[in-house]
């Protein structure tokens, strides 16, 4: 039963091609990530990264960098772990400090890759996943009709037949632009985000008109808080809802849940690791839901990781695992997208030798 014998982090800047915006004023514009390395007592290391969101978690990569090496490190260092639950056990105490959803995120996935190495298995492997096929989509920013149809285009060329479309700044005009890109890619599939920017006096009927165009989702139409609203609105409209920021934790999925506030959870192993994302995914398969598994514009690594999790068979919708292809970074690692999918196999892989790679840094 190997021992936690070191837990380091390292700052990790990766430039995107283009800035990501969303929502009511939120921007990106490169990936200010931390590496988190765990080392167990017989060499095995895990490698994750913890994307700062300060604007979304209220975490930097100061922050990431501090409450794991004064906080949640000295917890776990001596540590001994056998398996899955064990490491869940040991992910569990970083509840204590409440919040800093990535740091503790990041830390449980580098705990369960160390071991999967320790015990010379695969990481999909070890997390028990069976999916050979993972479907993926692509996130698509905000802007001009031009970057939309840009990064639609440069997406489909790669390969990906799923797109997720940010909404909520100019209804009318992002309306007409979805209608031009079914138009334009009949093949293709398109969801929205709102990022609870819908007013909630009209989202019943902009979405049953988003459905009437072949919008197949969307994902947080209202704010978090009108939770009363949220349910109406589900039971008002044949739109599948999918629920991501109403749903950082196992707790507030217990809530939305009870509420009937959605369909479809998205669910993003940046920010609840492998442990609480599998439980998560649990109960929502208990209660008939769907789920996919989500970026928070994640670098190859991250979306590597998320990649292998979506390979559970409870994850039924597209997997948001292909933001790596907005970033600048080397790329060599990656799996190929073949018809709108990453290969199980192949995601290992990449793993494997990225891990590597990012042992350096």
């Amino acid at each position: 039963m190997p021992k936690i014998t070191r837990i380091d982090t390292a700052l990790y800047d990766v430039p995107l091609k283009g800035r990501l915006t969303w929502g009511s004023g939120h921007e990106l514009l490169h990936l200010a990530h931390v590496l988190v390395r765990v080392e167990l007592a017989d060499g095995a290391a895990g490698i994750a990264e913890a994307p700062a969101r300060p604007s979304i978690y209220g975490e930097t990569q100061t922050t990431i960098r501090h409450i794991i090496e004064k906080h949640l490190a000295p917890a776990l260092l001596g540590e001994a772990v056998d398996g899955f639950a064990a490491v869940a056990t040991l992910a569990a105490r970083g509840g204590r400090i409440k919040n800093n959803h990535t740091a503790r995120g990041a830390l449980d996935m580098a705990l369960h890759q160390a071991l999967a190495v320790s015990r010379g298995q695969r990481l999909s492997e070890y997390l028990g996943v069976t999916r050979r096929r993972i479907r993926l989509s692509s996130i698509v920013s905000t802007g001009s009709p031009a970057a939309v149809f840009a990064d639609v285009r440069a997406a489909y060329a790669a390969g990906l037949r799923v797109f997720k479309v940010k909404i909520g700044r100019d209804i009318s005009a992002e309306i007409e632009m979805i209608e031009r890109l079914i138009a334009g890619y009949p093949a293709a599939q398109f969801y929205v985000d709102a990022n609870e920017t819908l007013d909630i006096e009209k989202a019943a009927r902009l979405l049953h008109q988003l459905r009437e165009l072949g919008v197949i989702h969307c994902e947080e139409a209202l704010p978090v808080h009108q939770l009363a609203a949220r349910r109406q609105l589900r039971r008002d409209c044949r739109m599948p809802i999918i629920a991501d920021d109403s749903a950082f934790t196992v707790d507030e999925l217990k809530r939305e849940l009870a509420f009937e506030t959605f369909d479809i959870l998205n669910i993003k192993t940046a920010r609840t690791g492998f442990s609480e994302s599998r439980r998560m995914l649990e109960r929502c398969a208990a209660a008939g839901k769907d789920a996919m598994v989500g970026s928070q514009a994640s670098s190859l690594l991250g979306c590597l990781h998320a990649a292998i999790f979506a390979g559970h068979e409870a994850v039924t919708c597209a997997n948001e695992c292909s933001f790596y292809l907005k970033t600048e970074a080397d790329l060599s690692f990656a799996p190929p997208i073949v018809e709108g999918c990453l290969a199980l196999a192949d995601v290992d892989r990449a793993l494997a030798g990225a891990q590597e790679a990012w042992r350096k840094l």
